[in-house]
Protein backbone atom coordinates (compact mmCIF):
# COMPACT_ATOMS: atom_id res chain seq x y z
CA UNK A 1 0.00 0.00 0.00
CA UNK A 2 2.85 2.28 0.72
CA UNK A 3 4.56 1.73 -2.38
CA UNK A 4 1.40 2.58 -4.18
CA UNK A 5 0.87 5.45 -2.58
CA UNK A 6 4.53 6.50 -3.25
CA UNK A 7 3.85 5.63 -6.61
CA UNK A 8 0.80 8.17 -7.32
CA UNK A 9 2.87 10.86 -5.47
CA UNK A 10 5.82 10.38 -8.06
CA UNK A 11 3.20 10.20 -10.73
CA UNK A 12 1.65 13.57 -9.26
CA UNK A 13 4.49 15.20 -8.96
CA UNK A 14 6.14 14.74 -12.29
CA UNK A 15 3.03 16.01 -13.82
CA UNK A 16 2.88 19.67 -11.78
CA UNK A 17 6.76 19.89 -13.04
CA UNK A 18 5.76 19.31 -16.59
CA UNK A 19 2.79 21.65 -16.71
CA UNK A 20 3.11 25.31 -17.73
CA UNK A 21 2.59 26.90 -14.83
CA UNK A 22 5.22 24.81 -12.99
CA UNK A 23 7.58 26.49 -15.43
CA UNK A 24 6.18 30.08 -14.65
CA UNK A 25 4.38 30.11 -17.86
CA UNK A 26 0.50 30.04 -18.21
CA UNK A 27 -1.25 30.14 -21.66
CA UNK A 28 -3.32 33.29 -22.17
CA UNK A 29 -6.69 33.53 -23.70
CA UNK A 30 -6.51 35.02 -26.84
CA UNK A 31 -8.91 37.62 -28.34
CA UNK A 32 -8.90 40.05 -31.23
CA UNK A 33 -10.49 43.43 -31.97
CA UNK A 34 -10.62 45.91 -34.11
CA UNK A 35 -9.29 49.63 -34.75
CA UNK A 36 -10.61 52.21 -37.31
CA UNK A 37 -9.25 55.01 -37.89
CA UNK A 38 -10.84 57.73 -37.54
CA UNK A 39 -11.32 60.12 -40.69
CA UNK A 40 -14.72 61.27 -42.53
CA UNK A 41 -12.85 62.08 -45.58
CA UNK A 42 -10.00 59.34 -47.67
CA UNK A 43 -7.36 61.60 -46.43
CA UNK A 44 -5.89 62.95 -43.11
CA UNK A 45 -6.33 67.04 -42.19
CA UNK A 46 -2.96 67.37 -40.47
CA UNK A 47 -4.08 70.70 -39.58
CA UNK A 48 -6.89 69.23 -37.24
CA UNK A 49 -3.97 66.30 -36.40
CA UNK A 50 -1.47 68.71 -35.40
CA UNK A 51 -4.05 70.49 -33.47
CA UNK A 52 -5.00 67.56 -31.89
CA UNK A 53 -1.50 66.21 -31.48
CA UNK A 54 -0.56 68.97 -29.57
CA UNK A 55 -3.53 69.22 -27.15
CA UNK A 56 -2.84 65.54 -26.47
CA UNK A 57 1.29 66.39 -26.08
CA UNK A 58 -0.22 68.80 -23.47
CA UNK A 59 -2.74 66.77 -21.60
CA UNK A 60 -0.07 63.66 -21.04
CA UNK A 61 2.92 66.08 -19.85
CA UNK A 62 0.56 67.46 -17.32
CA UNK A 63 -0.38 63.86 -16.03
CA UNK A 64 2.82 62.87 -15.49
CA UNK A 65 3.47 63.21 -12.08
CA UNK A 66 7.38 63.02 -12.32
CA UNK A 67 7.64 63.54 -8.47
CA UNK A 68 5.80 60.09 -7.72
CA UNK A 69 6.34 58.23 -10.96
CA UNK A 70 2.84 57.67 -11.72
CA UNK A 71 -0.11 59.64 -13.33
CA UNK A 72 -3.71 60.41 -12.66
CA UNK A 73 -6.94 59.08 -14.04
CA UNK A 74 -7.60 61.92 -16.68
CA UNK A 75 -8.13 61.21 -20.72
CA UNK A 76 -8.16 63.51 -23.65
CA UNK A 77 -11.68 64.40 -25.03
CA UNK A 78 -11.17 66.46 -27.75
CA UNK A 79 -10.69 64.29 -31.24
CA UNK A 80 -12.22 65.99 -34.21
CA UNK A 81 -13.34 63.83 -37.37
CA UNK A 82 -10.14 63.73 -39.52
CA UNK A 83 -7.35 64.14 -36.84
CA UNK A 84 -6.10 60.22 -37.43
CA UNK A 85 -7.02 58.77 -34.06
CA UNK A 86 -8.21 55.21 -34.02
CA UNK A 87 -11.16 54.09 -32.54
CA UNK A 88 -12.04 50.14 -31.34
CA UNK A 89 -14.66 48.21 -32.15
CA UNK A 90 -16.11 46.12 -29.66
CA UNK A 91 -19.92 45.05 -28.07
CA UNK A 92 -20.99 45.42 -24.82
CA UNK A 93 -23.94 44.06 -22.48
CA UNK A 94 -26.56 40.73 -23.06
CA UNK A 95 -27.28 41.18 -25.54
CA UNK A 96 -24.76 42.91 -27.48
CA UNK A 97 -24.70 46.65 -28.29
CA UNK A 98 -22.50 47.21 -30.45
CA UNK A 99 -20.25 50.42 -29.78
CA UNK A 100 -16.85 52.38 -30.84
CA UNK A 101 -14.69 53.88 -28.63
CA UNK A 102 -11.31 55.75 -28.79
CA UNK A 103 -8.71 53.08 -28.46
CA UNK A 104 -5.70 54.63 -26.03
CA UNK A 105 -2.69 53.56 -24.62
CA UNK A 106 -2.07 56.42 -22.60
CA UNK A 107 -4.56 55.80 -19.85
CA UNK A 108 -6.53 53.09 -17.95
CA UNK A 109 -9.94 53.41 -17.45
CA UNK A 110 -12.62 52.56 -20.16
CA UNK A 111 -15.73 54.77 -20.36
CA UNK A 112 -18.89 54.52 -22.27
CA UNK A 113 -21.70 56.85 -22.51
CA UNK A 114 -24.92 55.30 -20.69
CA UNK A 115 -28.79 56.04 -21.43
CA UNK A 116 -30.13 59.05 -22.95
CA UNK A 117 -27.28 60.98 -21.72
CA UNK A 118 -29.08 64.21 -22.81
CA UNK A 119 -26.18 66.47 -20.51
CA UNK A 120 -23.20 64.69 -21.98
CA UNK A 121 -21.68 66.25 -25.44
CA UNK A 122 -21.17 65.90 -28.44
CA UNK A 123 -24.80 64.26 -29.16
CA UNK A 124 -25.70 61.60 -31.39
CA UNK A 125 -23.28 59.34 -31.05
CA UNK A 126 -24.53 55.39 -30.04
CA UNK A 127 -25.13 54.84 -26.05
CA UNK A 128 -24.82 52.07 -24.04
CA UNK A 129 -27.90 51.19 -22.32
CA UNK A 130 -27.93 49.59 -19.26
CA UNK A 131 -31.30 49.06 -18.61
CA UNK A 132 -31.05 46.31 -21.91
CA UNK A 133 -28.56 44.14 -20.74
CA UNK A 134 -29.20 41.17 -17.95
CA UNK A 135 -25.61 41.19 -17.17
CA UNK A 136 -24.96 44.58 -16.13
CA UNK A 137 -24.27 45.23 -12.30
CA UNK A 138 -22.98 48.20 -10.04
CA UNK A 139 -19.75 47.88 -8.75
CA UNK A 140 -19.49 48.66 -4.77
CA UNK A 141 -17.31 50.98 -3.52
CA UNK A 142 -15.71 48.36 -1.88
CA UNK A 143 -14.52 47.03 -5.28
CA UNK A 144 -11.04 47.33 -6.27
CA UNK A 145 -11.04 49.24 -9.16
CA UNK A 146 -13.00 51.53 -7.04
CA UNK A 147 -10.09 51.26 -4.68
CA UNK A 148 -7.70 52.72 -7.57
CA UNK A 149 -9.94 55.45 -8.72
CA UNK A 150 -10.19 56.78 -5.39
CA UNK A 151 -6.13 56.01 -4.41
CA UNK A 152 -5.91 59.00 -7.22
CA UNK A 153 -8.51 61.34 -5.38
CA UNK A 154 -11.02 60.50 -8.92
CA UNK A 155 -14.00 58.81 -6.95
CA UNK A 156 -16.41 59.22 -4.22
CA UNK A 157 -18.98 57.03 -2.48
CA UNK A 158 -22.23 57.75 -0.82
CA UNK A 159 -22.27 56.47 3.07
CA UNK A 160 -24.07 53.20 2.05
CA UNK A 161 -21.15 52.24 -0.17
CA UNK A 162 -23.29 50.87 -2.73
CA UNK A 163 -21.93 52.95 -6.06
CA UNK A 164 -18.75 53.97 -7.19
CA UNK A 165 -19.37 57.67 -8.55
CA UNK A 166 -16.53 58.93 -10.48
CA UNK A 167 -15.68 62.93 -11.85
CA UNK A 168 -12.67 63.58 -14.26
CA UNK A 169 -11.47 66.97 -15.20
CA UNK A 170 -9.87 67.31 -18.83
CA UNK A 171 -7.68 69.63 -19.89
CA UNK A 172 -5.68 72.70 -18.81
CA UNK A 173 -8.15 74.82 -17.37
CA UNK A 174 -10.74 74.89 -14.50
CA UNK A 175 -13.86 73.41 -16.59
CA UNK A 176 -12.22 72.89 -19.57
CA UNK A 177 -13.83 69.45 -20.23
CA UNK A 178 -14.85 67.09 -17.97
CA UNK A 179 -16.85 63.13 -17.52
CA UNK A 180 -18.74 61.82 -14.04
CA UNK A 181 -20.47 58.92 -13.92
CA UNK A 182 -20.27 55.67 -11.73
CA UNK A 183 -18.56 52.19 -12.03
CA UNK A 184 -20.10 49.19 -13.66
CA UNK A 185 -19.38 45.53 -14.28
CA UNK A 186 -20.70 43.92 -17.89
CA UNK A 187 -19.84 41.42 -20.27
CA UNK A 188 -17.42 42.82 -23.19
CA UNK A 189 -17.38 40.99 -26.20
CA UNK A 190 -14.46 40.85 -28.49
CA UNK A 191 -14.13 39.56 -31.87
CA UNK A 192 -16.97 36.75 -30.71
CA UNK A 193 -15.41 36.21 -27.35
CA UNK A 194 -17.39 37.27 -24.32
CA UNK A 195 -15.58 38.28 -21.04
CA UNK A 196 -17.77 38.46 -18.22
CA UNK A 197 -16.93 40.82 -15.16
CA UNK A 198 -15.15 43.54 -16.94
CA UNK A 199 -15.36 46.90 -14.54
CA UNK A 200 -15.66 50.64 -16.63
CA UNK A 201 -16.81 53.52 -16.08
CA UNK A 202 -21.08 54.47 -16.84
CA UNK A 203 -20.51 58.40 -18.03
CA UNK A 204 -23.46 59.77 -17.71
CA UNK A 205 -22.69 63.79 -17.98
CA UNK A 206 -19.97 64.75 -20.03
CA UNK A 207 -18.59 68.07 -21.39
CA UNK A 208 -15.77 68.32 -24.53
CA UNK A 209 -15.95 67.07 -28.18
CA UNK A 210 -13.74 63.51 -28.21
CA UNK A 211 -15.23 62.81 -31.21
CA UNK A 212 -18.81 62.75 -33.20
CA UNK A 213 -19.17 58.95 -33.85
CA UNK A 214 -17.43 57.96 -30.40
CA UNK A 215 -18.96 56.52 -27.79
CA UNK A 216 -16.74 56.91 -24.93
CA UNK A 217 -12.59 55.30 -24.52
CA UNK A 218 -10.91 52.16 -24.11
CA UNK A 219 -7.87 52.05 -22.10
CA UNK A 220 -4.82 50.01 -23.19
CA UNK A 221 -2.50 51.69 -20.39
CA UNK A 222 -0.55 49.49 -18.21
CA UNK A 223 -3.11 50.41 -14.64
CA UNK A 224 -5.59 48.03 -12.70
CA UNK A 225 -8.79 50.11 -14.57
CA UNK A 226 -7.34 49.19 -18.29
CA UNK A 227 -8.64 46.51 -20.63
CA UNK A 228 -5.11 44.75 -20.87
CA UNK A 229 -5.01 44.19 -17.25
CA UNK A 230 -8.42 43.56 -17.05
CA UNK A 231 -8.48 40.23 -19.55
CA UNK A 232 -5.25 39.45 -18.08
CA UNK A 233 -3.86 39.36 -21.46
CA UNK A 234 0.08 39.61 -20.21
CA UNK A 235 0.53 41.45 -23.90
CA UNK A 236 -1.35 43.12 -26.50
CA UNK A 237 -0.98 44.06 -30.14
CA UNK A 238 -1.63 46.32 -33.33
CA UNK A 239 -0.69 46.56 -36.82
CA UNK A 240 -2.03 50.15 -37.93
CA UNK A 241 -2.66 49.78 -41.23
CA UNK A 242 -1.61 53.07 -43.61
CA UNK A 243 -4.81 52.70 -45.82
CA UNK A 244 -7.31 54.33 -44.12
CA UNK A 245 -10.04 52.48 -45.64
CA UNK A 246 -9.18 48.95 -43.92
CA UNK A 247 -9.51 48.01 -40.48
CA UNK A 248 -6.39 47.54 -38.06
CA UNK A 249 -5.91 44.23 -35.91
CA UNK A 250 -5.81 44.77 -32.27
CA UNK A 251 -4.88 41.59 -30.43
CA UNK A 252 -4.63 40.54 -26.84
CA UNK A 253 -3.16 37.39 -24.99
CA UNK A 254 -1.50 34.66 -27.75
CA UNK A 255 -2.62 36.30 -30.21
CA UNK A 256 -0.02 39.43 -29.93
CA UNK A 257 2.65 37.56 -30.93
CA UNK A 258 5.76 38.21 -33.35
CA UNK A 259 7.60 35.83 -34.76
CA UNK A 260 10.10 35.89 -38.04
CA UNK A 261 12.62 38.07 -39.30
CA UNK A 262 12.93 41.74 -38.32
CA UNK A 263 11.44 41.57 -34.87
CA UNK A 264 13.30 43.94 -32.56
CA UNK A 265 12.75 44.44 -28.87
CA UNK A 266 13.32 47.17 -26.01
CA UNK A 267 13.01 47.72 -22.34
CA UNK A 268 9.87 49.62 -21.38
CA UNK A 269 11.43 52.07 -18.54
CA UNK A 270 9.03 51.08 -15.82
CA UNK A 271 9.82 53.83 -13.11
CA UNK A 272 8.67 56.86 -15.42
CA UNK A 273 4.95 55.98 -15.27
CA UNK A 274 2.21 53.20 -14.02
CA UNK A 275 0.25 53.70 -17.41
CA UNK A 276 2.49 55.22 -20.15
CA UNK A 277 4.42 53.06 -22.64
CA UNK A 278 8.01 54.41 -22.84
CA UNK A 279 11.37 53.50 -24.12
CA UNK A 280 14.89 54.46 -24.12
CA UNK A 281 15.49 56.33 -27.90
CA UNK A 282 19.07 55.91 -27.65
CA UNK A 283 19.86 58.47 -30.99
CA UNK A 284 18.79 58.67 -34.47
CA UNK A 285 20.11 58.26 -38.18
CA UNK A 286 19.04 60.42 -40.88
CA UNK A 287 20.79 60.43 -43.85
CA UNK A 288 24.09 60.02 -43.02
CA UNK A 289 24.12 61.75 -39.55
CA UNK A 290 23.84 60.69 -36.21
CA UNK A 291 21.96 62.89 -33.89
CA UNK A 292 21.15 62.32 -29.97
CA UNK A 293 17.56 60.68 -28.78
CA UNK A 294 15.72 61.52 -25.94
CA UNK A 295 16.99 61.98 -22.34
CA UNK A 296 14.10 61.15 -20.49
CA UNK A 297 12.77 58.20 -23.03
CA UNK A 298 10.01 58.49 -25.40
CA UNK A 299 5.94 57.21 -25.33
CA UNK A 300 4.39 55.05 -27.67
CA UNK A 301 1.09 56.35 -28.05
CA UNK A 302 -1.93 55.26 -30.10
CA UNK A 303 -3.98 58.63 -29.57
CA UNK A 304 -1.12 60.95 -31.41
CA UNK A 305 -0.93 61.31 -34.80
CA UNK A 306 2.12 63.48 -34.86
CA UNK A 307 5.22 62.16 -33.28
CA UNK A 308 7.33 64.79 -30.88
CA UNK A 309 10.84 65.13 -29.75
CA UNK A 310 12.01 67.51 -27.13
CA UNK A 311 15.02 69.73 -27.25
CA UNK A 312 17.93 69.18 -28.25
CA UNK A 313 17.06 65.44 -30.31
CA UNK A 314 14.40 67.50 -32.40
CA UNK A 315 16.51 71.01 -33.35
CA UNK A 316 19.73 68.58 -34.70
CA UNK A 317 17.24 65.76 -36.35
CA UNK A 318 15.56 68.70 -38.07
CA UNK A 319 18.58 70.38 -38.94
CA UNK A 320 19.79 66.48 -40.45
CA UNK A 321 16.50 66.73 -42.58
CA UNK A 322 16.93 69.97 -44.00
CA UNK A 323 20.56 69.64 -44.82
CA UNK A 324 20.00 66.34 -46.55
CA UNK A 325 16.39 67.01 -48.54
CA UNK A 326 17.34 67.40 -52.34
CA UNK A 327 13.75 69.00 -52.92
CA UNK A 328 12.72 73.38 -52.30
CA UNK A 329 11.62 74.24 -49.46
CA UNK A 330 7.91 75.20 -48.57
CA UNK A 331 6.36 77.29 -46.22
CA UNK A 332 6.04 75.78 -42.62
CA UNK A 333 2.57 75.21 -41.42
CA UNK A 334 1.09 74.49 -38.39
CA UNK A 335 4.04 73.57 -36.25
CA UNK A 336 5.22 71.37 -39.10
CA UNK A 337 9.25 73.07 -39.37
CA UNK A 338 10.29 71.08 -42.28
CA UNK A 339 8.03 71.51 -45.55
CA UNK A 340 8.89 70.75 -49.10
CA UNK A 341 7.32 70.84 -52.39
CA UNK A 342 7.32 67.21 -53.33
CA UNK A 343 7.67 67.46 -56.87
CA UNK A 344 10.63 70.21 -57.50
CA UNK A 345 13.29 67.46 -57.24
CA UNK A 346 12.73 66.14 -61.32
CA UNK A 347 12.86 62.51 -59.99
CA UNK A 348 11.83 60.14 -57.71
CA UNK A 349 10.34 62.53 -54.44
CA UNK A 350 10.90 59.48 -52.31
CA UNK A 351 15.05 59.20 -53.42
CA UNK A 352 15.03 62.47 -52.59
CA UNK A 353 14.91 62.63 -48.28
CA UNK A 354 17.05 60.77 -46.30
CA UNK A 355 16.64 57.76 -44.25
CA UNK A 356 15.22 57.66 -41.02
CA UNK A 357 16.26 54.87 -38.36
CA UNK A 358 15.13 55.01 -34.95
CA UNK A 359 17.69 53.55 -32.66
CA UNK A 360 16.13 51.70 -29.23
CA UNK A 361 17.73 50.71 -26.09
CA UNK A 362 18.97 46.84 -26.63
CA UNK A 363 20.03 47.00 -29.87
CA UNK A 364 16.39 47.65 -31.39
CA UNK A 365 16.13 49.74 -34.82
CA UNK A 366 13.15 51.59 -35.87
CA UNK A 367 14.12 51.52 -39.76
CA UNK A 368 10.96 53.56 -41.30
CA UNK A 369 9.18 54.10 -44.46
CA UNK A 370 9.19 56.96 -45.98
CA UNK A 371 5.54 57.67 -45.19
CA UNK A 372 6.59 56.97 -42.09
CA UNK A 373 7.97 60.77 -41.09
CA UNK A 374 6.63 62.32 -44.15
CA UNK A 375 3.12 63.94 -45.21
CA UNK A 376 1.09 65.12 -47.35
CA UNK A 377 -0.59 68.20 -46.23
CA UNK A 378 -2.01 69.68 -49.69
CA UNK A 379 -0.98 71.89 -52.45
CA UNK A 380 1.58 69.29 -53.42
CA UNK A 381 3.98 70.15 -50.23
CA UNK A 382 5.35 67.29 -48.02
CA UNK A 383 6.24 68.33 -44.51
CA UNK A 384 8.48 65.91 -42.13
CA UNK A 385 5.55 64.39 -39.59
CA UNK A 386 7.92 65.12 -36.23
CA UNK A 387 7.27 68.19 -34.22
CA UNK A 388 8.88 70.07 -31.60
CA UNK A 389 8.02 69.44 -27.89
CA UNK A 390 8.56 71.69 -24.42
CA UNK A 391 8.06 68.37 -22.75
CA UNK A 392 7.36 64.50 -23.71
CA UNK A 393 8.53 63.02 -26.55
CA UNK A 394 6.08 60.95 -28.33
CA UNK A 395 6.04 58.08 -31.14
CA UNK A 396 2.81 58.77 -32.56
CA UNK A 397 0.56 56.57 -34.71
CA UNK A 398 1.88 57.80 -38.22
CA UNK A 399 5.44 56.16 -37.58
CA UNK A 400 4.08 53.28 -36.22
CA UNK A 401 2.06 52.76 -39.89
CA UNK A 402 2.70 49.39 -41.00
CA UNK A 403 4.38 48.23 -38.15
CA UNK A 404 3.26 45.10 -36.00
CA UNK A 405 3.93 46.79 -32.31
CA UNK A 406 4.08 44.56 -29.14
CA UNK A 407 3.36 45.64 -25.53
CA UNK A 408 4.07 42.66 -23.54
CA UNK A 409 3.20 44.16 -20.23
CA UNK A 410 3.88 41.19 -17.93
CA UNK A 411 7.60 41.36 -19.15
CA UNK A 412 8.01 44.98 -19.18
CA UNK A 413 9.19 44.81 -23.20
CA UNK A 414 8.02 46.61 -26.19
CA UNK A 415 8.87 44.75 -29.60
CA UNK A 416 8.01 45.82 -33.27
CA UNK A 417 8.33 44.52 -36.92
CA UNK A 418 7.69 45.54 -40.04
CA UNK A 419 4.36 44.54 -40.94
CA UNK A 420 1.60 43.49 -44.20
CA UNK A 421 -1.31 44.31 -41.30
CA UNK A 422 -4.01 43.01 -43.31
CA UNK A 423 -2.34 39.64 -43.40
CA UNK A 424 -2.92 39.62 -39.07
CA UNK A 425 -6.59 39.74 -39.37
CA UNK A 426 -6.57 36.09 -40.01
CA UNK A 427 -3.49 34.86 -37.76
CA UNK A 428 -5.55 35.58 -34.49
CA UNK A 429 -8.12 33.11 -33.45
CA UNK A 430 -11.16 34.93 -31.21
CA UNK A 431 -11.07 33.12 -28.23
CA UNK A 432 6.31 60.18 -60.42
CA UNK A 433 5.09 59.03 -57.26
CA UNK A 434 4.19 61.48 -55.12
CA UNK A 435 6.69 62.01 -51.73
CA UNK A 436 3.70 60.36 -49.76
CA UNK A 437 0.99 58.82 -51.34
Amino acid sequence: MAAKIALLALMVSFLLAASPAAHGHVERRSFRATMIRRTETAAINFTQAARQSHHRLSMLASRLDTASSHVNGQTPLRMDGDGGAYDMEFSIGTPRQNLTALADTGSDLIWTKCGACASCAPQGSPSYYPDRSSTFSKLPCSDRLCGALKSEKLATCPASGAECDYTYSYGLEAGDTFTQGYLASETITLGGAAVPGVGFGCTNVSEGEYGRSSSGLVGLGRGPLSLVSQLDAGAFSYCLTSDTSKASPLLFGSAASLSGNGVQSTGLLTSTSSTFYTVNLERISIGSSTTPGTNDGVLFDSGTTLTFLSEPAYSQAKAAVLSQTNLSRAADRGGFEACFDQYSGGGDPAAAVPAMVLHFDGGADMALQVRNYFVDVGDGVACWVVQRSPSLSIIGNIMQMDFHVRYDVDNSVLSFQPADCESLHGNAASASAPLVA
